[in-house]
């Protein structure tokens, strides 16, 4: 069993494991480490017959993704000896932060390119996103494919040129961090400048509008568009832990 590794910034493996293991009991030692992450999953209900595998994904923050595992174990329940068709086995769980700036994030890439490459090698659909396939196949593929190798670039954002050019943004857009301190808990905040935003009045005539620094944890700072990428510059660069 691998599991906890990270292979970079932007990818970590929580879990990967050919026997599985019972969700319930692994969500219950893993909820906080899912927070405010995308994931990828593979797993497998004991009601079916042989081998059909679930393959999915959450692309929201917060606590998206332990409510979309945790959805499976109030549908199925937890494996008994008295019913065999109770609980269900978790194979892998991929994810990364969630970062509002990353549109064409990695979970998607991976399960849009195991799906297409499981059609290519004969693996049968049960719908969309099962298929009757042995797990050995598609860890194989993941392997092959090389899709849990973390290649995505943070700050690949899909935004107009001319309005950053012109200091304009959406609200939450990050411009610089200029400092640091920690306040009375020892919390690290950061100095933010966001970019200028265009506010509409009752109109709908756009006034470049300009914000205010604020003191943000690293938490809040991710949340942001641009945000984690210039808080991880800024962390490098002055070598803070």
């Amino acid at each position: 069993m691998s599991k906890g590794y990270t292979l970079n910034n932007n990818l970590k493996v929580f879990l990967k494991d050919k026997q599985g293991t019972e969700l319930k009991t692994w969500l219950e030692d893993h909820k906080g480490d899912l927070e405010n992450h995308r994931i990828f999953y593979i797993l497998r209900a004991n009601l079916e017959k042989g081998d059909v595998y679930k393959i999915g994904i959450s692309e929201r923050g917060g606590t998206s993704a332990y409510g979309r595992l945790n959805d499976y174990y109030n549908h199925m329940g937890e494996s008994s000896s008295d019913n065999k068709c109770m609980g269900v086995n978790l194979h892998l769980v991929v994810g990364n932060l969630f970062d509002p700036s990353v549109g064409n994030n990695k979970v998607r890439n991976i399960e849009t390119k195991l799906i297409a490459e499981l059609k290519k090698r004969g693996a049968t659909e049960r719908g969309r996103e099962r298929f009757r396939v042995s797990i050995e196949t598609i860890f194989k593929v993941l392997n092959e494919l090389k899709l849990l190798t973390g290649d995505e670039e943070p700050g690949n954002l899909k935004r107009s040129v001319r309005i950053l050019g012109q200091n304009q943004a959406s609200k939450d857009t990050v411009k610089s961090i200029v400092g640091h301190q920690h306040d009375r808990k020892k919390k690290l905040k950061f100095e933010v400048i966001f970019h200028d935003y265009l506010k509409y009045d009752k109109n709908q005539v756009a006034k470049p509008t300009k914000q205010t620094k604020q003191n943000l944890t690293y938490e809040q700072l991710i949340q942001m568009r641009d945000g984690k990428k210039k808080a991880d510059d800024y962390i490098k660069k002055h070598n803070l832990k």
